[in-house]
């Protein structure tokens, strides 16, 4: 009988393992989390700093707590809570009992009549701070190669709302030339129950890496002018299986599709079924870069993809050449081809002439 249970603990832990290692390995890492229908990040700066961008539905603590465990968090530095939502905040009491809050937790100030937000103030106590527009904190602030996070809206930006996911907290994060941004629930159109707080925000936050896909990848966020903008390189979208909302759904993966965005899904949803071309269901994904590296990497489960950074003046190193394709194909496309963004990076090859032995893809011009 201890055998068998030894051996479901075992069991239990595998199915918990990290695609990386956590703790403070000399790179940038964040970890979006899979913890079901909910949001829960984790960044660690290359000296072992943490801040976690929420922190899981209250439905189900035991993921965002075991994979925090796992990689061998001990404390969270830092906490942004993006809006009051249970699936936002939720874990909060469970996190910051076995790993303390340290610093700050950052939120949009106010109040909320639940029980769930109630528990959130409790758990961060003292530490809790209305978080202003433009606020800026750093990690590994005595290094040479610090970590910026800065609070680049909130509460509507400008625009008067009174719904819950309208009111997210928008959070930047900074790594020399890399970024990427996280913001919860933050909507994209107006409608009868939603304002459009994305246009706005957009040219605040410009272009990015990647992008943590708005409300769970809803209809309602994720709109033209904000993805046109930011063009991230890839994008994570956290919806849980079985959700009763649609996540993700057929609207917002057509604007992140058409752009070229390469998505990285925790679990399946309940919404659209994943484009094989386009989608990897992966679960937790960690996403790494070095000090001054021109590429970064999303690694899930035992696989690992690399892709390029943006440079100062907001093109990739490789833009501005005429023809691309992939080695492992035998056509080449014009580069602003739409089929070019699927390509993976490590096989991507681009030149301002066409590769010998290989035909030009006829739709280019169409796409």
């Amino acid at each position: 009988m201890t055998r068998r249970i030894s051996l479901l603990f075992l069991s239990l832990l595998v199915s918990v393992a990290p695609p990386a290692l956590g703790q403070a390995n000399g790179k940038l890492q964040i970890h979006f989390m899979d913890v079901g229908q909910g949001d829960g990040a984790v960044l660690i700066s290359p000296l072992g700093e943490t801040a976690m961008f929420d922190d899981g539905n209250v439905k189900d603590c035991s993921k965002p707590m075991a994979y925090l465990q796992t990689i061998g968090i001990s404390k969270v530095d830092y906490h942004i809570a993006s809006h009051y939502h249970s699936d936002h905040i939720g874990c909060a009491p469970g996190v910051f009992g076995k790993f303390p809050l340290q610093k700050a937790a950052l939120d949009r100030g106010g109040s909320y009549n639940s029980k769930v937000f109630q528990d959130y103030v409790t758990a961060v106590g003292s530490k809790r701070q209305t978080a202003t527009e433009g606020e800026i904190f750093t990690l590994d602030a005595a290094s040479p190669n610090p970590v910026t996070i800065q609070i680049v809206a909130l509460n509507g930006n400008g625009i008067t709302t009174t719904n819950e996911n309208d009111l997210s907290v928008v959070a930047l994060v900074r790594f020399g030339k890399f970024r990427a941004e996280i913001s919860g629930d933050l909507s994209g159109y107006h409608t009868g129950n939603y304002e459009d707080i994305e246009t706005g925000v957009a040219s605040k936050i410009g272009q990015i890496e990647v992008y943590k896909v708005h409300h769970h990848c809803s209809q309602y966020s994720t709109n033209n002018s904000w993805i046109t903008t930011i063009q991230p390189k890839i994008g994570i979208v956290s919806a849980g299986v079985g959700n009763t909302y649609g996540h993700p759904t057929r609207e917002c993966l057509e604007q992140l599709h058409n752009a070229g965005v390469k998505l990285y899904w925790t679990e399946q949803g309940q919404g659209e079924p994943p484009d094989p071309t386009m989608d990897i269901v992966a679960g937790t994904v960690v996403v790494q870069i070095a000090a001054g590296a021109t590429t970064f990497t999303a690694t899930y489960g035992n696989k690992t993809d690399t892709y390029p950074v943006w440079d100062s003046s907001g093109t990739p190193a490789t833009a501005g050449l005429k023809y691309a394709w992939s080695k492992n194909s035998g056509v080449y496309h014009y580069a602003e081809c739409r089929t070019v963004k699927s390509i993976k990076p490590e096989n991507l090859e681009r030149a301002n002439t066409p590769p010998t032995g290989k035909t030009l893809h006829q739709l280019c011009p169409l796409q």
